[in-house]
């Protein structure tokens, strides 16, 4: 889920370099240093009417879960990302195995919410993961336990493989842990060490160009503080050849009062040779005691699963697609 930016420190928040415009009536940020990411000529990148649709945190909950499944068997999302540790990933992993064909099953990286998976006594004393505000200061002014977090990353590698019998085909981080650069740096020592492998696993990018951010209006202080936390990833990426998507969308405030489809429609737009979309619907509940966004999931997944959403998506030219489905 992405609460990322509301429960930032604005401390933290301001050391990046972000300043305050105002565009119409309405205010919202741009970087004064655009080098981390992506130029303006990919604006005119087309991605030929495909995007990526990929629902997160699969193992949280069943009502995540069976929306998982029906929208992948309905052949409206192709990727989902699995939090290993969740309390349902075990009994369900077989279920998605099966669908393997029809979608991208991914490492969801957790280092809140959940317990981890081994011992982290400076990271989590006792099991107890921080909250994600801490982290992130922790983790912008590099002062997180590296040791400890490329172990939990091998741990959580561990048992998708255990649960799966096979790599991930992508590695993203629930509430976008994987973008601080010492969980940057611990995954991919991982993929140094050939734990994974560029030509098997792809890796969630969060970059997005500021213009096309500033276009749609939707989040764009959370949006634009990602992306430039994105920066480092999509150099690391690079240097080793490990695909990842170069549009990134589907950050939201989580709001029911409007619908969906209002909001979705933005994210629709061209842009990006390989655009991603993340999503975040539930059948029903009960959800998850960390999980504050259960009638937002189920609010999405209304949207997902009725006609508007097919035809939102013929009227944009645009068809769900896997990364093997871009060359």
């Amino acid at each position: 889920m992405d609460l990322f930016l509301s429960l930032v420190p604005s401390t933290v928040v301001s050391r990046w370099p972000i300043r305050n415009v105002t565009i119409g009536a309405r205010k919202t940020c741009t970087p004064r240093d655009e080098t981390s990411i992506p130029s303006r000529r990919s604006e005119t990148r087309m991605n030929h009417g495909r995007i990526i649709l990929c629902i997160d945190d699969f193992g949280l909950s069943e009502g995540i879960d069976e929306a998982v499944i029906a929208l992948i068997d309905d052949g409206r999302m192709t990727a989902t990302s699995v939090m290993v540790g969740g309390p349902t990933a075990e009994q369900n992993a077989a279920r998605l195995l099966a669908r393997a064909d029809l979608a991208d099953i991914g490492l969801h990286l957790t280092l809140t919410d959940l317990a981890p998976l081994g011992a982290m006594p400076g990271f989590a004393p006792q099991g107890v993961p921080p909250r994600l505000g801490p982290l992130v200061a922790k983790g912008v002014a590099m002062l997180l336990p590296y040791s400890e977090i490329k172990a939990e990353i091998g741990r959580q590698i561990d048992r998708f493989e255990a649960l799966f019998g096979r790599a991930p085909d992508h590695v993203d981080g629930h509430q976008h842990v994987h973008l601080l650069p010492q969980v940057r740096n611990a995954l991919m020592a991982h993929f140094d060490s050939g734990r994974l492998r560029a030509d098997r696993t792809y890796v969630r990018s969060c970059a997005e160009p500021m213009a096309r951010i500033v276009r749609r209006g939707i989040e764009v202080p959370k949006t634009a503080f990602l992306s430039l936390l994105a920066g480092g990833l999509v150099r690391e990426c690079a240097a080793r050849g490990i695909r990842t998507n170069d549009s990134f969308r589907g950050v939201t405030a989580f709001r029911t009062d409007r619908p969906f489809g209002e909001t979705f429609r933005l994210f629709l737009d061209a842009g990006g040779r390989v655009p991603l979309a993340m999503c975040h619907p539930a059948i029903g509940g009960p959800f998850h005691a960390t999980d504050p966004i259960g009638a937002a999931r189920m609010h999405e997944f209304a949207y997902y699963a009725g006609p508007a959403f097919a035809a939102d998506l013929t009227a944009a030219g645009m068809k769900p697609a896997r990364m093997r489905d871009f060359s």
